[in-house]
């Protein structure tokens, strides 16, 4: 039997019960036998951050499944929890619909046109909320790169909410692409993000320091003319009517 780690994150309804009810379907599936899952921690979403935080695990599995049939083991798991619905056909509005009869044009055509234009089978949601997410992170010391399956993940290296809960029931499995181990790779994703974090808040302090004062003008203060002027301009009031007295010029 192979052995296969498979990550899981939830950030819709009741966190913990989707995660609770994935491992349940998980254990009941045919030719799959269910070994250990590590704790469940709480992280902020990555990618589009205007969204629930999320709740993630990892569990190994031992299967006599091929890949390709255990990722659709794992989609039809998550569709039978509610992920995916949102893919429907989308239906034109009544004001659309009078348009495309007014225009003469198909109201199906126009509805498949804004289904495409919806959703881009291209497009990667990987960054969507969802009520479960499963995905095969390593099999064995497969690589493999298909359309619809690429193993070890391709981001699994970069991905702390993936690295810790994974790393606490395979720490010293070794990635068949980096030939590193799972604890050495979040070390060096903890520490990338540290400096990435720093790097970030570098920028932020040198631009406020630099942005604190305006440059309007370069006055000489040898010049009270010119200076005069730009104390008028910051104030936005008129510049003053002067008169010449001796060497100096003075407002009234």
């Amino acid at each position: 039997m192979s052995k296969v780690y498979v990550g899981i994150g939830s950030n819709l309804g009741d966190r913990q019960l989707n995660i609770d009810k994935a491992l349940e379907k998980l254990k009941t599936r045919k030719n799959i036998q269910f070994s250990e899952v590590s704790a469940i921690i709480e992280t902020d979403p990555v990618g589009n951050v205007n969204q629930p935080k999320f709740l993630n695990a990892c569990c190994r599995i031992d299967t006599t499944l091929y890949p390709d049939e255990l990722l659709s083991v794992l989609k039809s798991i998550e569709r039978e929890m509610g992920r995916g619905r949102d893919s429907a056909p989308k239906r034109l509005n009544h004001e659309e619909q009078l348009k495309a009869l007014e225009e003469g044009r198909n109201v199906e055509d126009m509805s498949r046109g804004k289904q495409s234009l919806a959703r881009n089978p291209e497009d990667d949601d990987k960054w969507d909320p969802r009520i479960i997410d499963l995905d095969i992170l390593l099999y064995d010391d497969i690589i493999m790169r298909g359309n619809n399956l690429i193993i070890p993940h391709k981001l699994l290296h970069e991905r702390i909410f993936v690295l810790e809960p994974l790393s606490q029931i395979a720490s010293e499995l070794i990635h068949p692409v980096f030939k590193k181990s799972i604890r050495d790779l979040l070390i060096e994703c903890k520490a990338h993000n540290n400096t990435s974090t720093q790097k970030q808040e570098l920028l932020v302090k040198e631009f406020n320091e630099n942005a604190t004062v305006p440059v309007l003008a370069h006055p000489q203060p040898s010049s009270p003319k010119t200076f005069l002027g730009l104390i008028c301009k910051l104030l936005r009031i008129p510049y003053p009517k002067l008169t010449q007295t001796g060497t100096r010029d003075e407002a009234h």
